[in-house]
């Protein structure tokens, strides 16, 4: 009974400590802080301008994000630009900023020496025309003659083939048989004159009286013997006529004749191939006009489609804009009399049907950010007006903010898709983009100026009954304007925004 007794006590003086030190806490601390708090700023209200340099902590959701700017761009654009390849003059362009319809012509561009030069083009093909006629018919005249010098070269083979055969066949033969004839003939003769001379001799000499039969015997055998010269001359002329033939008469004639035709045969083959070289040469003198004809053609007909290309008209309705907006440099300063070339983008017409937003996202924000993440855009030239969306696109490669500048910092190319269009945004409108990643429900937080760092340490300067009071805090996440409180202050708290004792010092 004595325990259970002292336990009761012991809870009762336990219970009334809490109640008084509730009471103290509810009728004698909190009016006490707030009475100070309403001093404090009534305090800051008549000091004039350190009002704005503290700040209430307050409890509530806490958005952690990223802010960027971007500006509002077309999703599609159509980009107009020279597509003919040839180099001129811009004559007329429609004022930037105006509004076009389908159809609508844009710009012009000069067409007098495009013109020129189809006329030139059109007067050099008709010649080449003529030009190419004459050929075919010059190559007619020397297939004609080609083939008549072709026969007559190969009559002249046939002439020595013939020759030749018929000499080997027929003349030599014949020519050889005479000599040898020839020979036979002047052997008999002389055999004949031979026994002539011996009969005259052996036998006795008829005379008259009035001869002296010694002198007339004499006669008749120089005779006999005269006839025997005379006989063994022809003889040794028909020898020599048919030896001279066997060794010289007979191979020269031959030598000569397969001469002749090894020559008519070179002098086919020689034809031949000058014909054949002719007949070359006029098919290429045709090829090659044909060539030139099909070359100046393909010219022409290309510089009377570049004459339907010497103006722009607008593909779709839409607002001009000069030069290519989506370049940063070297875009073209659009006006009568520059000169202009093939694919240079001279009017671009956004659609606006589909805007998105563009921004380029830091390198050391890359890994708080990802696609999917919502995002409020906030107009430049639109104060007040706020559209939501989300982001749709980042780059997977970084790239220098200056292309030209290796040292520039790296950003991702990044697109933002709208969750709803609106007639208000335009191309090219510069926007704030506050990107949500993550939000805190109902977190203690302050400004992030309000916090001072020293090594490892976190702290504030809160304000209190005797002044500013150095107060170690623990941090959580943060925003580019304010950080999560962990511990260390409570709601209402008054803090510092600059360091208090500091400007009391300067002062």
């Amino acid at each position: 009974m004595k325990i259970r007794r002292s336990r009761v006590i012991t809870l009762a003086i336990l219970l009334v400590l809490i109640a008084s030190g509730a009471g103290y806490y509810y009728w004698s601390y909190l009016p006490a802080k707030r009475a100070w708090q309403a001093e404090a700023e009534q305090k800051l209200a008549a000091d004039g301008g350190d009002m704005d340099r503290t700040f209430k902590v307050r409890r509530d959701d806490l958005v952690i994000g990223l802010i960027q700017g971007g500006y509002i761009n077309a999703s599609k654009k159509h980009k107009l630009a020279l597509q003919a390849n040839y180099r001129t003059k811009l004559l007329w362009v429609i004022d930037e900023n105006s509004k076009v319809k389908a159809g609508d012509l844009l710009a012009k561009f000069e067409t007098d020496e495009l013109k020129e030069q189809i006329e030139n083009l059109e007067i050099e093909v008709d010649n080449l025309s003529k030009e190419l006629e004459i050929a075919i018919e010059a190559e007619k005249i020397q297939i004609s003659s080609n083939a008549a010098e072709l026969q007559s070269a190969e009559e002249n083979l046939l002439q020595a083939d013939d020759a030749l055969r018929k000499y080997r066949r027929f003349e030599r033969a014949s020519t050889r048989d005479a000599l040898d004839l020839a020979v036979a003939n002047a052997e008999t003769e002389l055999a004949a004159a031979r026994d002539e001379y011996a009969t005259t001799r052996d036998s006795e000499v008829k005379v008259s009286k009035d001869e002296n039969a010694d002198d007339k015997k004499r006669a008749l055998l120089e005779t006999a013997q005269s006839k025997i010269d005379q006989k063994e001359n022809a003889l040794n002329t028909a020898e020599d006529n048919l030896r001279v033939f066997r060794r010289y008469d007979n191979p020269s004639k031959i030598t000569r004749l397969v001469n002749a035709l090894e020559q008519a045969k070179l002098n086919l083959r020689k034809v031949k191939i000058s014909t054949e070289s002719k007949v070359v040469q006029s098919k290429k003198s045709i090829d090659n006009y044909r060539r030139r004809i099909r070359r100046t053609t393909d010219q022409l007909n290309r510089y009377k489609e570049y004459m339907t290309m010497m103006e722009l008209r607008a593909p779709v309705d839409g607002v001009v804009i000069y030069g290519d907006p989506d370049r940063r440099w070297g875009n073209l300063d659009v006006k009568p009399g520059i000169d202009i070339g093939k694919g240079q983008v001279l009017i671009t017409i956004p659609e606006m049907s589909n805007l998105v937003v563009d921004f380029d996202l830091p390198e050391q924000y890359r890994s708080k950010i990802n696609r999917g993440d919502r995002a409020v855009i906030s107009p430049d030239s639109l104060p007040g007006e706020k559209f939501e969306g989300e982001i749709s696109h980042i780059d997977t490669l970084p790239v220098n903010l200056v292309n030209w500048d290796s040292s520039s910092p790296k950003i991702y190319k990044s697109k933002l898709k709208l969750d709803h269009q609106s007639p208000r945004l335009v191309n090219g409108m510069s926007v704030q983009i506050n990107i949500v990643t993550k939000t805190i429900p109902q977190t203690l937080f302050i400004p992030v100026e309000a916090v001072f760092e020293d090594n490892d340490r976190f702290f504030v300067y809160r304000g209190s009954l005797t002044g500013p009071k150095e107060v170690d805090v623990k941090i959580g996440e943060s925003n580019d304007n304010f950080v999560q409180i962990l511990s260390g202050l409570e709601e209402d708290d008054i803090v510092y925004l600059y360091r208090p004792y500091q400007q009391t010092q300067e002062q």
